[in-house]
Order: C-alpha cells, then sequence, then structure tokens
C-alpha cells in the first residue's frame, strides 16, 4: 500500500518520533526541556517530561491533546492547527497561554522548530518556557514608568505654576500704583465735565477690566486665606443660577438644572466656590453663540463626594486646543486672561476637589467633584 500526503507525512513524522525521542537522539532534553511534538493537524504527538510538571498533565493525556485544547484558542489559527498569523515552516519565537490541568491559565513563551525530511514538512517542535515572573517583572516595570512620568509630569506642572505665580505677583505690583493714580485723576477729570463723556466711560470701562486681570492675578500668585464654613450646595447653585440666567436669556439660552442637594453640605469658602462656577457658566454661554440649553446636573454617587457638571451645546473643543486649558495665560477670547481656567481649578484643589473636561463636536461637559461633610 503506497501513501500520499498527509498520510505519509504522519507516518514519517511517527518514525522520526520512535526514532529520535525513544532512542534519546533528540537536540533536547527530556528531563529539562518541556517541548512537544506536534503534528500538520495540531495534534501533539509526543511530550517531553519535564511537561508534565509544567502543563499538570501526566504522560499519555498529553499525548492524547491537540494544540486547541491545550493553548487558548484566541492565540490559535482557524483550522486549530498551529498558531495565528505564524508560518510553521520557519524557525519563530513567540509568547502564547496554556490551559493547565485543573490549575487556569499560563503565560509561556514558545520556540517553534519545524521538522523535515527530505524536503519534505512533517510538523514541528514546540519548545515552551514559563514566563509568568517574566511578565509581572515586564508589568511592574511599565507601571513603574508610567508612575516615574506622571510624577515628572507634575513637577514640571508644579514648576510651571511657581513660575506664574511670581510673574503674577510682579506684573500685579507693578501695574496696581500707577492704574490707582490714573483713575484717580480720570475721577476728577470726569467731576470737571472736560472732553467727551463716552471716552472716558470707555477709559472707566478698561480701567475695571485691568483691575479685573489683577484680582486673578494676586488670587494666583498668593491664595488669600479663606474663611472655612458649612456651605449648603442646593443654596449655592440655586445663587449662581439665579445670576446667570440673565446673561443666558440674553443670549437665547435656557439654563436647565437637575441637582437635589437640599440636605448636602461641603466645607468651604461660599463666595470662591461661587466665582468657579460662575467662571464655567460664563464660558459655556459664550461657546453657544446661537443660543441652545446649558445642562446643570449634580450627583451624590457613594464615595462621600458631590458632582456638579456643567454641560453645553457649542461646537466643542478641539483635542489640542483642550490639553492646553489651565496653562498659565493660554486662552482663545479675544478679551481673555487666560487665568480664569487656572485660578478655578486652584480653588477647587483648596477645597480637595477634581475637575475633569469632556468635549466632543456636540458640546463640552465640565465635571467638578468636591467631598461632603458627613451627616453625623
Amino acid at each position: 500500500m503506497v501513501m500520499h500526503g498527509t498520510n505519509q507525512k504522519s507516518a514519517l513524522l511517527k518514525a522520526y518520533r520512535d526514532t529520535n525521542m525513544n532512542q534519546d537522539f533528540s537536540i533536547l532534553s527530556q528531563n529539562h526541556d518541556a517541548f512537544l511534538l506536534i503534528d500538520l493537524q495540531g495534534k501533539v504527538e509526543y511530550a517531553s517530561h519535564a511537561c508534565e510538571p509544567l502543563l499538570g498533565y501526566s504522560g499519555d493525556p498529553l499525548q492524547q491533546l491537540t494544540l486547541h485544547k491545550l493553548f487558548i484558542s484566541d492565540f490559535l489559527n482557524q483550522a486549530h492547527t498551529f498558531f495565528k498569523g505564524r508560518e510553521q515552516e520557519k524557525l519563530d519565537n513567540f509568547d502564547a497561554q496554556v490551559q493547565v490541568n485543573d490549575e487556569g491559565i499560563l503565560d509561556v513563551n514558545v520556540t517553534s522548530i519545524p521538522i523535515f525530511f527530505e524536503k519534505a514538512f512533517l510538523g514541528s517542535y514546540l519548545v515552551l518556557k514559563d514566563i509568568t515572573s517574566i511578565k509581572q517583572n515586564r508589568l511592574t516595570m511599565e507601571h513603574e514608568k508610567e508612575y516615574h512620568t506622571l510624577i515628572s509630569s507634575l513637577f514640571r506642572v508644579s514648576e510651571k505654576q511657581a513660575t506664574a505665580a511670581q510673574l503674577a505677583a510682579g506684573i500685579a505690583h507693578e501695574i496696581r500704583n500707577p492704574i490707582t493714580a490714573i483713575k484717580g485723576f480720570l475721577q476728577l477729570l470726569t467731576g470737571e465735565n472736560v472732553g467727551n463723556k463716552i471716552y472716558f466711560e470707555i477709559m472707566h470701562s478698561e480701567i475695571d477690566r485691568i483691575e479685573a486681570i489683577l484680582k486673578e492675578l494676586m488670587v494666583l500668585a498668593k491664595p488669600s486665606k479663606q474663611k472655612y464654613e458649612r456651605v449648603n450646595l442646593q443654596a449655592l447653585l440655586d445663587q449662581v443660577v439665579t445670576l446667570m440666567t440673565s446673561q443666558a436669556l440674553l443670549n437665547t439660552i435656557q439654563i436647565e438644572t437637575q441637582f437635589d442637594f437640599t440636605n448636602r453640605w461641603i466645607l468651604g469658602d461660599s463666595d470662591r466656590l461661587k466665582q468657579v462656577f460662575i467662571n464655567y457658566i460664563k464660558n459655556a454661554i459664550e461657546a453657544m453663540p446661537n443660543g441652545g440649553v446649558l445642562r446643570i446636573h449634580g450627583s451624590s454617587p457613594a464615595d462621600g463626594q458631590v458632582r456638579i457638571s456643567v454641560i453645553d451645546q457649542g461646537s466643542g473643543i478641539p483635542s489640542e486646543i483642550l490639553k492646553q486649558i489651565g496653562k498659565p495665560f493660554f486662552t482663545t477670547k479675544e478679551n481673555g486672561t487666560g487665568l480664569g481656567m487656572l485660578v478655578s481649578w486652584q480653588i477647587i484643589k483648596e477645597h480637595k476637589g477634581d475637575i475633569y473636561i469632556e468635549s466632543d463636536s456636540k458640546g463640552t461637559s465640565i465635571h467638578v467633584k468636591l467631598p461632603l461633610l458627613s451627616q453625623e
């Protein structure tokens, strides 16, 4: 009887196995090297003694297995005869996972060595190595790298903020005195009714704007001591919404609220917290030049914090700009100072809270998290 194709190769592989393994001619050590001999259908034709403690099987059951029963299927090709994306007729090395008998999954490194006989490809050696500890060390190193990257990033931010604070203090000091003098003389001139009244109004308006910038600079440079007290969030947000409703209506924007913080209290400075939410609502109004709905949502997750979200229907913030928000003096507004978001962030941090921003083409959401006071 003449055998051809797969049957012939299977018979040749068995002959190779009997010649090399049983007579100990193998290039690998049966006791020290965990290796398998597989045929073209992915069936295990031989397993070394070192496979038994590694895979949790005794010799006979191992030689009745297929790749599909031994390896996690995500690593195998569609026919389960070899590994996905790998050429069986070439020497290869890669990582995979095996199903250890009754003990779960094991990470292994696989070295695949093709077996040829007179140019006919018969099957493969699969040399297995446990890489659990190597993989854990690799993950630890990655986590340490991420940690050091984060620390370096925070350090750079801290340095920038310290530099900005020093710069802010110097600018505020140099500008405050001459502005006070200019404002005084302007009031005298206004009282004497000399010149065009409209010009004086413009100058007063611009000086007020300079003073507003100076206030923000001084908050950034040297935060004043705050008087922290029990603050009812419901009352605080109601006051902010009442204050901003008229400005919203002037811009054809409707403010919708969805929160109930009647019995929710935090420890903080109500005036500075109002400053934060007024700033966020003003930004949301400016983001909707064509009108729309501005939503203010609140929730109390079971983590001892509250979350207040200001959600607009603007065109969103491009990702490259979103990364810049909060950096000193960065602004996209024609008359912006580039300090509003930074000051707001600093105020929330002083209250042991956190801020994060989400944005896409449908709008922007600013989420503020603050710790609740114990209700005891």
